[in-house]
């Protein structure tokens, strides 16, 4: 990694990791039982969890950053 690129360093850390897969693994708890319910069969509910899971992980980190930013502007400490 180049020591002077920013956007890598900024978005490839561990807290930007474990914010991406918190974010899925919670939203894809919630999201189970909809689909199983709402789906028309098991695969497609599949196909629905699957795609979110991915969508969770892939924006899950871009909202631990927007969420951290909003706590310091509030001025709330973890």
């Amino acid at each position: 990694m180049k020591k002077n690129n920013r956007y890598v360093r900024y978005f490839v850390n561990r807290k930007f990791a474990i914010d991406a897969v918190s974010m899925a693994v919670f939203w894809v708890i919630v999201y189970t039982p909809v689909f199983l319910y709402t789906s028309k069969s098991i695969e497609a509910a599949l196909v629905g969890l699957g795609s979110s899971a991915i969508l969770e992980i892939l924006f899950g980190g871009v909202y631990g950053k927007f969420n951290d930013w909003v706590r310091k502007k509030a001025g709330v400490k973890d």
